[in-house]
């Protein structure tokens, strides 16, 4: 860095760059910590919720959008079924891959998971208005594109 004003830049971007880290870092734990009576992990509920939403229904897409590892997402996809909370069913396109969907039990629970992290979230950004929701999600946006 050759100027006090690009040490000044990079200082401020080090900075939102670790507030953003402490504000995931800190909604994950209430998460764990409020989700802990129903048994399941900020983690778990991540996959339960892409499950629910529809945004995705094989291993490779939930490690896609929630930026898992196959291994670690192969391990929480064996906890939760372990819970009876998801399902793995043959693919029909893929003998190699299975089609994953919320069981009964966590079809009945998500709601509940849902309340939950909706009353963290409501925590969090609360006394957000929508125009402050837009601009940080748009920021966010900008800033994930360019990786």
């Amino acid at each position: 860095m050759d100027t006090d004003a690009e040490v000044i830049t990079y200082e401020r971007r080090a900075r939102v760059a670790r507030l953003i880290n402490r504000g995931q870092s800190k909604l994950v734990l209430a998460l764990d910590r409020d989700l802990e009576p129903f048994g399941v992990t900020a983690a778990q509920y991540a996959i339960l919720s892409t499950l629910w939403g529809g945004r995705g229904d094989t291993a490779a897409q939930l490690c896609k959008e929630i930026s898992y590892s196959p291994g670690a997402m192969t391990r929480m996809l064996d906890r939760l079924e372990q819970k009876l909370l998801i399902r793995r069913l043959p693919h029909p396109d893929s003998r190699r891959s299975h089609k994953l969907e919320l069981s009964e039990e966590g079809r009945q629970l998500f709601p509940e998971l849902l309340a939950t992290s909706a009353a963290i979230i409501n925590r969090f950004l609360g006394d957000f208005d929508s125009a402050d929701l837009s601009r940080f999600e748009a920021l966010l946006e900008r800033m994930l594109a360019r990786e």
